[in-house]
């Protein structure tokens, strides 16, 4: 077991990825961190957000890390590079769990919390 220091301010959430070698924890830091879930280390720092960061899921085929924000956005992140690969604005603070089991979120409602959108 590990403690993971890295956020300086409270974890909001956290999510395995599907393979179980990553974690991805989000804070009121207003940043997502990747672990290494084998050996505790810091992968990387995803940042972008404008306010805390609430809400963290993996896409089932791990390759794609969901944020939800208090600035009121989910970002989809490229998980082999922590490059942001889109955002959608509007007012969200908790993904729902369909995005761990349905990669496809064009088509389903995305989140909740401050507000919900559906396509």
């Amino acid at each position: 077991m590990y403690t993971l220091k890295g956020h300086s301010d409270a974890v909001r959430g956290v999510a395995f990825s599907p393979d179980g070698k990553t974690i991805a924890s989000v804070s009121s830091d207003k940043t997502v961190k990747l672990w290494n879930a084998a050996t505790g280390k810091e992968i990387s720092t995803l940042k972008g957000h404008s306010d805390a960061v609430w809400g963290v899921a993996f896409s089932p085929d791990g390759k794609t890390i969901a944020s939800a924000s208090l600035d009121k956005s989910v970002k989809l992140w490229n998980a082999g590079t922590g490059n942001l690969k889109n955002l959608i604005a509007y007012s969200c603070t908790r993904l729902r769990p369909y995005l761990q089991s349905n990669p496809n979120v064009s088509d389903r409602t995305l989140c909740d919390g401050i507000g919900t959108k559906s396509d």
